[in-house]
């Protein structure tokens, strides 16, 4: 495959769902970032018919290992392809936390791939993308006790806002000010949001 193949090919490989991406398909989208920050396309090293073969797709090759669990080659078939999702959706926040935050500005920019592998910025990444799995786990288990209000006591809405976390807070300083009960419908949704671990 030419260059400019492979550059024709980066909307389509990074349009397909994160199960098919492989270390060509990160080094695809690694370009597309680039370019669309710096207006260029990013200047990949010769390779001999096979894009996998260039320094940058080793080094996302490389990556893969670093964020693969220390038994990955023994998994089950599909607890493999599993990991490989989480592995390359992990690896697809990195590029963007890379392009859009770590050097959105400054005098410092992204001018390859190798900058990926240093230990101190993995290890900076790694304590934000916890916090971050943190917070999104937060919200799949809000959107839960939203639904569950919703089958269970729709009558909530009616009487008290909750969009977030933070209104679930607020409403159980309420029902503590009032002495709410198990007759009173702010009562049952707080109970069932300790339930869930919200609280």
């Amino acid at each position: 495959m030419e260059k400019e193949e492979f550059y024709k090919k980066i909307p389509i490989w990074i349009s397909e769902p994160k199960e098919k991406w492989n270390h060509i398909t990160l080094l695809a989208y690694f370009c597309y970032k680039y370019e669309k920050k710096n207006g260029v396309r990013f200047s990949l090293s010769n390779w001999k018919v096979n894009p996998g073969k260039s320094k940058e797709s080793r080094d996302f090759a490389r990556l893969f290992s670093e964020f693969s669990p220390h038994n990955y080659s023994l998994l089950p078939l599909d607890e493999k392809l599993e990991a490989r999702v989480k592995i390359n959706k992990k690896i697809y926040n990195y590029i963007n936390w890379m392009f859009d935050f770590k050097f959105r500005s400054g005098e410092k920019s992204v001018t390859g791939t190798g900058i990926f592998l240093l230990k101190a910025i993995i290890n900076e990444f790694e304590r934000m993308y916890i916090s971050f799995l943190k917070k999104e786990k937060v919200k799949d288990v809000f959107n839960n006790f939203c639904t569950w209000c919703e089958k269970e006591e729709p009558e909530i809405f009616n009487l008290q806002q909750l969009n977030n976390i933070e209104d679930l807070l607020v409403l159980s300083r309420y029902i503590e000010m009032y002495s709410l009960g198990e007759s009173d419908v702010e009562y049952r949704a707080v109970k069932k949001a300790k339930d869930m671990g919200l609280l």
